[in-house]
């Protein structure tokens, strides 16, 4: 698993899903009869292995790049031999590190993210399907800015000791692309571009 080890990469991506993509392929992806052999438990996200980033490209200047510290989320196996696999996630939209306090006060303001108003982003689904080795398909409804859309996005689930996992632990890693404009964040549309690349990556954790 990803004992003490951050994958860079846990995104706004379980949260802020507008279209799923496929994420890559880890040495040890877990194969579909061995997740359709977990018990009924709960997940719980294990903050010091997660990270969620996001990239953003402004219209002729390089990509900004920005992360979130505040996060939680947890996954609550029901019968995972149906694939009845709920997931549930949340975001604090203050908690965006972007390098520079302009640009954080710029995505916090009521024209972005409106934090004043709605400080959280919050995704709820459930797994509808095993498409490969590890690889999940998620749907739900993502919130955000008191916006409520359909998501849908590719999760890929991966263990270092198969031995322990995914009994004990079990990592995630993948990434999507947002339509911002799709939440109300129309502001700049001139100057940034509409869409967001996401990435995520992480552990989850038995309780």
């Amino acid at each position: 698993m990803v004992h003490g080890r951050k994958r860079l990469a846990f995104s706004l991506a379980f949260l802020l899903a507008a279209c799923a993509t496929s994420a890559p392929q880890p040495a040890n992806s877990l194969t579909v009869e061995a997740l359709r052999t977990l018990p009924t438990q709960t997940y719980a996200l294990a903050p010091a292995d997660a990270s969620i980033q996001f990239s953003a490209r402004p219209v002729a200047f390089p990509a900004v790049n920005g992360t979130f510290s505040k996060f939680d989320g947890a996954v609550d196996i029901v019968m995972a031999s149906e694939d009845e696999v709920n997931v549930q996630a949340t975001v604090d939209l203050s908690s965006v590190e972007i390098g520079n306090q302009w640009s954080e006060n710029l995505v916090k303001s009521e024209g972005w993210f409106n934090v004043e108003e709605h400080p959280k982003a919050i995704f709820s689904g459930a797994l509808k399907g095993w498409s490969g080795t590890g690889l999940g398909t998620v749907e739900g409804q993502l919130t955000i800015r008191g916006v409520t859309k359909p998501a849908t996005f590719s999760i890929l689930l991966d263990c270092e000791d198969l031995r322990q996992c995914p009994k004990d632990q079990v990592g995630f890693m993948g990434e999507i692309e947002l339509s911002r404009s799709e939440f109300g964040m129309t502001e700049m549309r001139a100057l940034v571009r509409d869409k967001v690349q996401l990435t995520f990556a992480g552990s989850l954790v038995a309780k």
